[in-house]
């Protein structure tokens, strides 16, 4: 028999915070450091939409007693219990949210929709503070820095905006290339990263762009991506100097940010950022292959590949392993040293995918599917999951 799949009942928006659930919650305390079994499942809410065709792309975060997540086919965004997958609140959007939300320390909660709207909430109201309309869809994450936030869209625009009130403090829009070859652009645009008073934004012509933080003038701009679908989708990582970025089609490359020269190139596509351990860089990337490689020379120590042709989520090092996802194929768990698989979530049917990387707290992984459902799981420290061993289960 397969797992009780839970369907969503309409939700009413709680004005007050919900009472924290502090046994449950302090159930899921500890390390995922065993590969994990299955705990709850919930169906996300809307009109349901084919498998072959809907993505999921909010990856949820948590502050500690909830989860918060957009979904492909509903105009908010929702709060959900850590504990069970119960809809406890929901924040109006104009469209579907389909990028991951940011909580700030001050009790709000800023997140995007893909009509163009960026919205500011106390978390817990149902009135927003402020939004912000920018003329094109969003589909990453706000990138918050002191008292601005800065947002990215698919028409190659990136704005500034005050986290206090919304207004508008500057713009850069991106001029069209004429020489891309393919008059196609993939629809997406990734989040600025904060490179001291430099902002590094990804655009579709394949530029990395350095725009100053304060009024968003251009000091500097690297062309980085090649081929059909040159489009920088991944956010660049920035660490000590040196910035890690790549086209969705290729490559993947290492340039020093003060002379933009590159240290080393890789002709692999990127999806999703590169995760940075020490001198180690782990890259999901969109040919289906994970691979392992030393930051200083660009050498690949290992490569593993899914079995799919689909793109990888930037990697999550846990305690039980390499954590990644394929946006159509399943969950993997990886020893990271020698690249060997230890384990992957296969419900016994073509899983449609998972296109954002699992959340991973405490002993808790959270996936968002694209069919439309968000899987909990536990490392099995003593918790009794409340659906069928691996493999039973089905999303």
């Amino acid at each position: 028999m397969g797992p009780l799949l839970l369907a969503l009942a309409p939700v009413i928006f709680q004005a007050e915070p919900p009472a924290r659930d502090s046994g449950a919650l302090q159930a899921l305390e500890g390390r995922l450091d065993q590969a994990p079994v299955p705990h709850w499942q919930r169906r996300l809410p809307g009109v349901p939409i084919s498998a072959f065709t809907h993505t999921e792309r909010s990856r949820p975060v948590s502050d500690g007693d909830s989860l918060f997540l957009g979904s492909a086919s509903s105009s908010e965004l929702l709060q959900m219990s850590r504990t069970t997958g119960e809809v406890l609140a929901v924040y109006p959007a104009g469209a579907p949210v389909q990028s991951e939300a940011i909580l700030l320390p001050d009790g709000k909660v800023l997140f995007a929709d893909t009509g163009g709207y960026t919205w500011c909430y106390e978390v817990g109201s149902d009135e927003p503070l402020w939004s912000h309309f920018g003329g094109a869809p969003i589909g990453s994450a706000p990138t918050v820095q002191g008292a601005q936030v800065f947002v990215s869209n698919v028409d190659d625009v990136v704005y500034a905006l005050s986290v206090h009130d919304g207004s508008l403090s500057w713009r850069y829009a991106r001029p069209a290339d004429p020489t891309r070859s393919s008059e196609l652009t993939l629809y997406g645009a990734p989040g600025p990263a904060v490179a001291g008073r430099l902002l590094l934004a990804g655009f579709s012509d394949g530029a990395v762009v350095a725009l100053d933080i304060e009024d968003g003038e251009v000091n500097w701009e690297r062309r980085v991506g090649e081929g059909r679908y040159p489009d920088v989708i991944a956010t660049p990582l920035v660490d000590e100097g040196d910035v890690f970025v790549g086209g969705y089609s290729e490559p993947l490359v290492s340039f020093d940010a003060a002379t933009r020269n590159v240290r080393w190139r890789l002709d692999v596509g990127s999806a999703a950022p590169p995760l940075l351990v020490g001198d180690i860089l782990y890259h999901g990337a969109t040919d289906g292959k994970l691979r392992r490689i030393d930051r200083a020379t660009g050498g690949v120590v290992w490569t593993w590949e899914s079995g799919t042709t689909g793109a990888l989520t930037q990697p999550q090092l846990t305690d039980a392993g390499l954590l990644v996802a394929s946006s159509d194929g399943s969950l993997y768990l990886l020893e990271p040293e020698t690249g060997v698989e230890l384990w992957r979530y296969d419900p016994g049917y073509v899983l449609t995918g998972i296109t954002v990387a699992p959340l991973v707290i405490g002993r808790q992984l959270v996936a968002v599917t694209n069919a439309g459902r968000v899987l909990s799981m536990l490392s099995p420290q003593g918790i009794s999951p409340t659906m069928p061993p691996l493999g039973a289960g089905r999303l």
